[in-house]
């Protein structure tokens, strides 16, 4: 993964690199365009930066342009905590930055991992319902971003349930009224998804995709991958990540609907 930065302190930029010595190549950057051309060139796959560039200049415009244009991609602020700072941290949250990481106050080597681990699975959220869903809101979108958000781990059906507010038996009316999968198989799909978009880079075994998911093992991922999609890690990868896991879920919520008709004549 590369991730490009916008931070003008040398010291900050220092324990930046550091921090993702082992997790991510970094890409310095002094200005805003500098950052544009990466993301759109499809070179950087996360954005961090600060309020101002080097220059003095806000970086808010960059964050609400790739907010609107390039919304998979995940922007994090890494700020100094300091009174001033407070009203500029309201208008970079209303412009969508994913997340925060608060200089010399947070432990920036594991805040920084599981910041970015959230901001790609709030991203991938994102993507995702984005895809699937053109009509009205409705509550199995509820679902599905809780089931996105939190891919990284084995959910059940009560957590789940509990995490929502929600009885097991509305899940399951949520899903039926959307002729969407049953929750227990929407959590699953959602899993892979997310394990889909971690095998998008090259440079990520199936053994360390399973791991970061919690999967007990890469066999169990391969299991579950091949009993979903019909597709092994490698097929998943060298057909587009997450974009191909979607459309095989698209095609399984076709024949839930397909079968809900059916059954309805």
């Amino acid at each position: 993964m590369i991730v490009a930065t916008l931070v003008y302190d040398p010291l900050a930029r220092a324990r930046l690199i550091d921090a993702l010595r082992d997790h991510a190549h970094i890409r310095t950057c002094d200005r805003a365009l500098e950052i544009s051309e990466l993301v759109r060139n499809g070179i950087a796959s996360m954005v961090v930066i600060d309020f101002r560039d080097r220059l003095g200049e806000t970086t808010l415009p960059l964050v609400r342009e790739l907010r609107d244009e390039y919304p998979s991609v995940p922007v994090v602020l890494y700020c100094s905590l300091r009174p001033e700072n407070a009203r500029h941290v309201l208008e970079f949250a209303r412009a969508g930055v994913n997340d925060l990481i608060l200089r010399d106050v947070d432990d920036l080597s594991l805040s920084l991992r599981q910041a970015l681990a959230r901001a790609e699975e709030h991203c991938t959220a994102g993507y995702v319902i984005e895809q699937l869903w053109t009509g009205p809101p409705h509550p199995v979108l509820n679902l599905m971003r809780a089931c996105l958000e939190r891919g990284r781990r084995a959910l059940t059906v009560r957590e789940l349930a509990k995490e929502l507010g929600v009885s097991r038996k509305t899940l399951a009316d949520w899903t039926r009224a959307a002729s969407f999968p049953p929750p227990e198989a929407i959590i699953s799909w959602c899993r892979l998804m997310v394990c889909a978009r971690l095998l998008e880079d090259p440079g990520r075994s199936v053994t360390q995709v399973a791991m970061l998911a919690d999967f007990p093992s890469s066999t169990s991922l391969r299991n579950m991958l091949r009993r979903y999609t019909g597709l092994r890690p490698l097929e998943i990868r060298e057909n587009g990540g997450l974009r191909c896991v979607l459309h095989a879920f698209k095609r399984a919520v076709e024949k839930v609907g397909i079968s809900g008709a059916s059954k309805s004549l």
